[in-house]
């Protein structure tokens, strides 16, 4: 059972960002439509969430074939609801994770594999035509799929194929190789005593 304030709380969020894509909001999750920093644990209910995707599915299908809307901020994640009626095109996300939740519907997400007419984007987003040499993972309902930054990945939806998702996005500290210290030179032959310039 979802209680009352966030059901008014998603269905806020949803009036907020009416007109936005998945891919207009995937790594924006400080856009000033989307809700307040979430502070407190929360419970949602899947088939209250199949229902709001039926209102992003019809959405989609009048429009460009993917809707969605940010549901709630944390601390270093973000929550989507998004529907697709179409394929999406390639992308990779630099620094969050994505974790897929199917709600409702079927489709296929490709993730690894080459980017194909590759485009980098700001705040190390890539996007693209489509991928080369993925890995295919069928999705039905119930279905989860976890994608970590840094790994291309691609919607595919079949003619009549529709898929609702509950993304959480994850923000991934990528940390850096360890720097060495240790000298690059050769060791010297034992005994051997340079005179360096």
């Amino acid at each position: 059972m979802v209680s009352g304030k966030i059901v008014k709380r998603v269905a806020a969020a949803a009036a907020m960002t009416v007109g936005l894509g998945l891919g207009a909001t995937a790594q924006n999750p400080a856009s000033p439509n989307d809700p307040p920093l979430q502070t407190q644990p929360e419970v949602l209910n899947m088939s209250a969430l199949a229902e709001q995707g039926k209102a992003l599915l019809e959405k989609a299908k009048l429009g460009s074939g993917t809707a969605g809307i940010t549901l709630a901020n944390y601390h270093g994640h973000y929550t989507m609801l998004t529907a697709r009626t179409k394929s999406g095109g390639a992308e990779q996300h630099g620094k969050f994770a994505d974790f897929l939740f199917v709600v409702d519907g079927e489709g296929t997400e490709l993730t690894g594999g080459t980017i194909i007419d590759r485009v980098e984007k700001p705040n190390g987003e890539v996007g693209g035509l489509k991928l080369e040499g993925a890995t295919a993972h069928v999705l039905h309902k119930g279905d989860v799929i976890h994608i970590p930054a840094g790994t291309p990945h691609q919607a595919i939806e079949a003619p009549g194929q529709s898929i609702t998702i509950y993304v959480v996005k994850v923000e991934e500290h990528v940390a850096a190789p360890p720097v060495s210290t240790a000298s690059t030179r050769p060791s010297p032959a034992p005994g051997y005593d340079p005179v360096l310039p």
